[in-house]
């Protein structure tokens, strides 16, 4: 004996039928609601029951009180436009780490050789751009597989932060006393 159910409450009302006359009941819910329920045919009193609900998909319950478990999500895969947008966290950690690579390379480079940032970049742009490239590709595909940033000691996400928005000040104020002054600071 089978029965077409159509909302919760006759839900409870079927289990509580199958309970009470020892039938094993299941619930399977159909997807689509434009397919009329129909009754199943009955074969005998201790064979299966099934109940047929078009009032919620995707739920399957037993009168044992198994619920199948739902899967878990899908892992996201990023996009570029995920991880480049304006609250992503691609575009500060990249510019971050560049600007204290540009830092320290500029001051170092003005201390041997004298010259301004601006001139250095003239000089020799080549490997100034194949390291930046490189540090970008680096910093990009641990976010492409959505790893997330771990502590090593003394370095934290949070230091690493903080350290490059100081870079990204110091490099700009390098920039802007060498453009005023006309020449290197050191």
């Amino acid at each position: 004996m089978a029965f077409a159910v159509r909302s919760t409450s006759s839900i409870s009302m079927a289990k509580s039928f199958a309970k009470s006359s020892n039938a094993r009941l299941s619930v399977v819910s159909r997807a689509s609601e434009q397919e009329p329920a129909t009754p199943a045919p009955s074969t005998s009193e201790s064979a299966p029951q099934k109940v047929v609900s078009t009032s919620a998909p995707e739920e399957v319950v037993s009168t044992s009180g198994y619920t199948k478990p739902t899967p878990p999500p899908a892992p996201f895969a990023a996009t570029l436009g995920d991880v480049m947008n304006f609250g992503g966290a691609a575009p500060e950690i990249t510019n971050g780490r560049l600007a204290m690579v540009g830092f320290v390379a500029a001051l170092g480079a003005e201390l041997s050789s004298g010259e301004s940032v601006l001139r250095q970049i003239g000089d020799e742009p080549t490997l100034i751009n194949i390291t930046f490239l490189l540090f970008i590709a680096a910093s990009l595909i641990p976010m492409f597989q959505n790893k997330k940033a771990e502590s090593f000691g003394p370095f934290t996400p949070n230091a690493e932060l903080l350290n490059g928005r100081a870079a990204m000040i110091g490099f700009a104020a390098l920039l802007a006393f060498e453009a005023t002054n006309g020449a290197a600071m050191f």
